[in-house]
């Protein structure tokens, strides 16, 4: 039986502090973004088509944000093993011989790591809370050229509890964590959770995405370093306060050997590597959002796309590029068959952009 948003028992609202409140099951999850996320594209449709149609259920480019886990469909049993991993990490926390709260999701570019954590695991946890936690908050950043930036601008908008303006708290909590990391210190992030009042009831979770920006556009190595001994020193305390999550493209595999422990974690069983989509998660991913939204697609141009995508390396962005360009070519009259041709296929469409 084909599974539907509504039989997901989750809910999507926009949140005054974060970016959205996920709820479910009794769970809520409030996911802040550290950081300007990306924006859908805008379409040349009128409101009018935009109204007859409903919004665009494909994400183009962008990865897939909590906000649409009503369309995220094909990685159903992936998601279930990373919630399952996430729960067995959370649960060890304080034993003697527990593993530091750290999950790695590993793959190659556009194999859909960025979706399966955000649009995935996050609605997972409203959906099955973990045991004997109501509430939850995941924030969601990425390093950038100053992780340690990005790390103080995650601890402010955790502590909106005062009236001190958030841009001040990032300059001081920066100032400090670059202060304790010369002094050998990496305690500080971990120190100021642990300030948070609920914070025992409500723990975090850090979302890190494209942790390969460290390597990639961090050129200073102590700041890198001071990044990576916070998340470990938090996600190895014994509180359970803090757990981290980080997406890691596989080409960068190599440059973890920097930081051994690191290394040790990523290249051990509690990674998850992200599949290749199966032929049937394919049909899923393709065509269960547009059916959701009222516009099957027809059997054929399912079997293109699907045809065209299967196998291919970092073919899911490319395939929802070519998925939103369709769904644009309905609203002006269209039909997904014609408007596949015009692309030359699921990488022409983004050849064209180009």
């Amino acid at each position: 039986m084909t599974e539907s948003f509504s039989e997901r028992n989750i809910r999507i609202e926009k949140s005054a502090v974060g970016s959205a409140i996920v709820s479910g099951d009794g769970n809520t999850i409030y996911v802040i973004h550290q950081g300007i996320e990306p924006q859908d594209e805008p379409t040349a449709s009128t409101e009018a088509e935009a109204a007859e149609m409903g919004p665009n259920p494909y994400k183009g480019l962008a990865a897939f944000q909590a906000k649409d886990a009503a369309n995220y469909f094909g990685r159903e049993a992936q998601v279930s093993r990373l919630w399952q991993r996430f729960q067995d990490l959370y649960e060890q926390s304080g034993r003697p011989d527990s593993k530091p709260r750290f999950l790695p999701i590993l793959g190659p570019s556009g194999c859909g790591k960025s979706s399966l954590a955000r649009a995935g695991l996050v609605p997972e946890l409203a959906r099955r809370p973990l045991p004997g936690k109501e509430k939850m908050r995941v924030v969601v950043m990425v390093p950038g050229t100053s992780p340690l930036k990005s790390l103080a601008g995650v601890l402010a908008k955790l502590t909106q509890d005062d009236k001190t303006p958030e841009v001040i708290k990032k300059r001081r909590y920066e100032e400090e964590l670059r202060k304790s990391a010369a002094s050998g210190r990496f305690d500080f992030w971990q120190d100021v959770a642990e300030t948070l009042l609920d914070v025992q009831s409500v723990p975090i979770v850090v979302l890190v995405d494209q942790f390969e920006e460290i390597y990639s556009l961090c050129e200073d190595v102590a700041e890198r370093e001071a990044f990576v001994e916070n998340l470990l020193y938090a996600a190895q305390s014994a509180t359970g306060y803090v757990s981290v999550v980080v997406t890691l493209r596989s080409d960068f595999l190599g440059e973890t050997q920097r930081h051994k422990e690191l290394n040790q974690l990523i290249s051990s069983d509690l990674s998850m590597i992200v599949p290749a989509m199966t032929e049937e998660e394919l049909r899923r991913a393709i065509a269960l959002p547009a059916e959701q939204a009222g516009q099957p697609l027809d059997g054929a141009i399912v079997d293109l796309l699907v045809n065209d995508a299967e196998g291919r390396e970092g073919a899911l962005p490319l395939l929802q590029f070519a998925l939103t360009r369709s769904w644009e070519g309905l609203k002006v009259g269209k039909s997904p068959a014609e408007t596949y041709r015009e692309m030359d296929g699921v990488g022409g469409a983004l050849a064209q952009k180009a």
